[in-house]
């Protein structure tokens, strides 16, 4: 399969899983422990081999490893009956077969060319893992959070994103973002209650988050007159990003930074996260 070729978090492919595979195929390192339940639908055992065979949570946990948890944390890929299941206190964060199904779908559906679709996957699997692991973090760490916390989580997914470097955030914002417009959720009034904030939003704050971070990776997002590939921010949005990443950056480094290995952490940051073919050709 092409998808998953341009992953922050995939290894180059190992051995393939035995004919009569456990129930749960686990790792541990540090305070992350990861684990591919194997799924009882054939339909997603594709997804699940191909997950376990790059590695996708080997490489994610390598990433986390400079972070200092009071309790250990599990995170695993899982068949739901669903395409979530909502972060409980103390279980394990649960990435579902059903949401790999549905994105693998979305980016095959509106991008023709491979590496696209692989670009669109990548960024939306990425997100979507650090999204989930967001609310563990708040939990373990007593983060307080003032407004949702589901945009709290996508602010922190997709500051986390910009620690990859540069050739790593691209694609990773871009193939989220792309994910989200391709979707084509539509947004109605009764968005206004609901607990989770609508994908058009959700799409914007990824935007302006890359865009204040890092505007010379990302100056295609600023505003601009003529017709664009890609949406732009608005002109009185995109002025307010450097701010907006700032905050972010404060309450991460208040927060979050206390429990982070500095000296591992710099490791972590000089480590090659893709290899010379994973490089999406975009990226200048």
């Amino acid at each position: 399969m092409v998808w998953f070729r341009h992953a922050a978090s995939l290894l180059s492919a190992v051995v393939l899983l035995s004919a009569a595979p456990a129930a749960h195929a686990q790792s541990s390192s540090g305070q992350v422990q990861i684990s591919y339940d194997v799924p009882t639908d054939a339909q997603f055992q594709p997804i699940y081999q191909d997950l376990k065979r790059r590695q996708v949570l080997e490489r994610l946990q390598g990433f986390l490893s400079p972070l200092h948890l009071p309790k250990k944390l599990t995170v695993r890929t899982s068949q739901c009956g669903a395409m979530g299941i909502p972060y409980q206190s103390g279980a394990p964060v649960t990435i579902c077969y059903e949401l790999v199904k549905h994105i693998i779908d979305i980016a095959r559906q509106n991008a023709k060319d491979p590496d696209k679709q692989a670009l669109i996957i990548y960024g939306t699997f990425v997100e979507t893992a650090l999204h989930h692991i967001a609310y563990a973090v708040f939990d373990l760490l007593n983060v307080p959070i003032l407004g949702r916390e589901d945009d709290a989580a996508d602010r922190v997914a997709a500051f986390t994103m910009m620690q990859f470097g540069d050739k790593v955030a691209y694609t990773a914002i871009v193939g989220t973002g792309t994910f989200f417009q391709y979707s084509k959720q539509s947004w109605t009034g009764s968005d206004f209650a609901s607990e989770r904030s609508p994908a058009a939003q959700r799409f914007y704050n990824y935007l302006c988050i890359a865009y204040g971070g890092d505007p010379l990776t990302f100056q295609f997002l600023a505003p601009r007159p003529g017709p664009s590939d890609f949406p732009k921010l608005s002109e009185e949005r995109a002025p307010r990003c450097a701010r907006e990443y700032l905050q972010v950056r404060h309450a991460f480094n208040l927060r979050i930074m206390p429990y982070v290995d500095p000296a591992a952490l710099i490791k972590v940051r000089a480590s090659q996260w893709l290899n010379s073919d994973e490089i999406t050709a975009g990226v200048k």
